[in-house]
Protein backbone atom coordinates (compact mmCIF):
# COMPACT_ATOMS: atom_id res chain seq x y z
CA UNK A 1 0.00 0.00 0.00
CA UNK A 2 1.16 3.26 -1.06
CA UNK A 3 1.89 5.87 1.62
CA UNK A 4 -1.13 8.48 0.50
CA UNK A 5 -3.58 5.38 0.62
CA UNK A 6 -2.36 5.01 4.20
CA UNK A 7 -3.05 8.04 5.42
CA UNK A 8 -6.26 8.38 3.78
CA UNK A 9 -7.24 5.15 6.22
CA UNK A 10 -6.05 7.29 9.44
CA UNK A 11 -7.57 11.01 7.50
CA UNK A 12 -11.10 8.65 7.95
CA UNK A 13 -10.65 8.53 11.42
CA UNK A 14 -9.87 11.95 11.88
CA UNK A 15 -12.05 14.12 14.35
CA UNK A 16 -14.40 16.53 11.68
CA UNK A 17 -12.02 20.22 12.20
CA UNK A 18 -15.81 21.78 13.49
CA UNK A 19 -15.51 19.70 16.97
CA UNK A 20 -11.99 20.68 17.80
CA UNK A 21 -12.26 23.21 20.52
CA UNK A 22 -9.51 26.02 21.51
CA UNK A 23 -7.73 24.71 24.69
CA UNK A 24 -8.88 21.02 24.68
CA UNK A 25 -6.28 18.49 24.92
CA UNK A 26 -6.55 15.38 22.01
CA UNK A 27 -4.74 12.44 20.80
CA UNK A 28 -3.11 13.30 17.64
CA UNK A 29 -0.76 11.83 14.44
CA UNK A 30 1.80 14.35 13.99
CA UNK A 31 5.74 14.29 13.35
CA UNK A 32 6.69 15.85 16.35
CA UNK A 33 4.17 13.90 18.86
CA UNK A 34 0.83 12.15 20.24
CA UNK A 35 -1.00 14.22 22.34
CA UNK A 36 -1.80 18.28 21.46
CA UNK A 37 -4.11 21.03 23.11
CA UNK A 38 -5.75 22.53 20.19
CA UNK A 39 -4.39 26.54 19.84
CA UNK A 40 -5.07 29.69 17.46
CA UNK A 41 -1.71 30.56 15.99
CA UNK A 42 -2.06 33.57 14.36
CA UNK A 43 -5.58 32.56 12.30
CA UNK A 44 -4.79 28.90 11.94
CA UNK A 45 -5.36 25.50 13.94
CA UNK A 46 -2.63 24.62 15.45
CA UNK A 47 -1.45 21.69 18.41
CA UNK A 48 0.68 22.66 21.16
CA UNK A 49 2.80 19.79 21.67
CA UNK A 50 5.44 17.93 23.69
CA UNK A 51 8.73 17.85 21.72
CA UNK A 52 11.94 16.30 21.83
CA UNK A 53 15.20 17.59 19.70
CA UNK A 54 18.82 17.00 20.64
CA UNK A 55 17.83 15.60 23.82
CA UNK A 56 15.68 18.88 24.89
CA UNK A 57 12.07 18.63 26.05
CA UNK A 58 10.03 21.73 24.71
CA UNK A 59 6.84 22.90 23.24
CA UNK A 60 6.19 23.19 19.80
CA UNK A 61 3.18 24.26 17.62
CA UNK A 62 2.02 22.05 14.70
CA UNK A 63 -0.55 23.03 12.69
CA UNK A 64 -3.51 20.62 11.30
CA UNK A 65 -3.87 18.87 8.46
CA UNK A 66 -6.20 21.16 6.76
CA UNK A 67 -4.30 23.73 6.73
CA UNK A 68 -2.12 22.16 4.07
CA UNK A 69 1.67 21.75 3.27
CA UNK A 70 4.36 22.00 4.26
CA UNK A 71 3.29 22.50 8.00
CA UNK A 72 -0.22 20.98 8.15
CA UNK A 73 0.87 17.59 9.69
CA UNK A 74 -1.36 17.16 12.47
CA UNK A 75 -4.26 14.36 12.48
CA UNK A 76 -6.49 14.61 15.68
CA UNK A 77 -8.13 11.15 16.59
CA UNK A 78 -9.35 11.19 20.34
CA UNK A 79 -10.17 14.04 22.79
CA UNK A 80 -8.82 13.37 25.75
CA UNK A 81 -11.07 14.47 28.90
CA UNK A 82 -8.41 15.52 31.48
CA UNK A 83 -8.08 19.25 31.23
CA UNK A 84 -4.48 20.40 30.26
CA UNK A 85 -2.95 22.83 33.24
CA UNK A 86 -1.99 26.22 33.19
CA UNK A 87 2.08 27.05 32.79
CA UNK A 88 4.54 26.14 30.31
CA UNK A 89 6.36 23.65 33.03
CA UNK A 90 3.33 21.67 33.98
CA UNK A 91 1.98 21.44 30.75
CA UNK A 92 5.04 19.72 29.47
CA UNK A 93 5.11 17.45 32.25
CA UNK A 94 1.46 16.75 31.72
CA UNK A 95 1.40 16.23 27.64
CA UNK A 96 4.57 13.71 28.35
CA UNK A 97 2.40 11.96 30.84
CA UNK A 98 -0.57 11.85 28.36
CA UNK A 99 1.90 10.15 25.68
CA UNK A 100 1.80 7.20 28.16
CA UNK A 101 -1.45 6.43 28.42
CA UNK A 102 -2.12 7.04 25.03
CA UNK A 103 1.05 5.34 23.55
CA UNK A 104 -1.08 2.51 22.16
CA UNK A 105 -3.67 4.61 20.36
CA UNK A 106 -0.46 6.83 19.20
CA UNK A 107 1.55 3.79 17.81
CA UNK A 108 -1.73 2.14 16.20
CA UNK A 109 -1.97 5.64 13.87
CA UNK A 110 2.13 5.42 13.11
CA UNK A 111 1.41 1.84 12.84
CA UNK A 112 -1.58 2.64 9.77
CA UNK A 113 1.29 5.43 8.02
CA UNK A 114 4.24 2.84 8.18
CA UNK A 115 2.43 -0.23 7.03
CA UNK A 116 4.26 -2.31 10.01
CA UNK A 117 3.77 -2.65 13.79
CA UNK A 118 5.59 -0.41 15.50
CA UNK A 119 6.57 0.02 19.36
CA UNK A 120 6.19 3.70 20.30
CA UNK A 121 6.79 5.11 23.34
CA UNK A 122 7.73 9.05 24.38
CA UNK A 123 11.12 10.06 24.76
CA UNK A 124 11.74 10.19 28.52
Amino acid sequence: MKPDERYRILLARRLPRALIEQGRAYVIHARNGGVGVAVDEDGELGYRLHRVKFGQHYLFVEFDWDEGEPFGTVIPLAPIADVPPEGDDSLLAWLREQELVHQTVIAEAWATILGRDVQWAPET
